[in-house]
């Protein structure tokens, strides 16, 4: 267990992931467990599924998409489109399993530290 340093020593802590293709989720951290997570996973939202997000030659599909990169990549001055769509993955398992296991957690804070239970990390 980790203090955290801030000034309040009891309260609450949220834990934002900033990303669409990642989670949160508060578990037990053994390494043969993350295993069995990690096939679990799998198996809900295979990786090598024909996912129609997937299909990055028929992206942007609409004025929203475009809108949405324009606002997200060519306006902060990261590249064109086409220097967008070359660096996209294929990643369309991970939106799906980051809306099932959630991008956040509110934990308690007590005395400095999180209040958790004996045998549980944050993930």
């Amino acid at each position: 267990r980790r203090r955290l340093p801030v000034q309040r020593r009891n309260g609450v802590v949220n834990i934002l992931s900033r990303h669409t293709t990642t989670a949160v989720s508060v578990n037990e951290d053994e390494a043969r467990l993350r295993e069995d997570i990690a096939a679990f996973l799998e198996r809900l939202a295979p990786s090598d599924h024909a996912y129609k997000h997937n299909d990055l030659h028929l992206r942007p599909a609409s004025d929203k998409d475009r809108e949405a990169i324009d606002r997200n990549w060519m306006s902060k001055g990261k590249g064109t489109l086409e220097e967008f769509m070359a660096q996209e993955p294929k990643n369309a398992h991970a939106h799906l399993l980051a809306m099932l296991l959630g991008q956040s957690e509110s934990i308690p804070v007590v005395e400095g530290e999180l209040a958790l239970g004996q045998w549980q990390s944050v993930l």
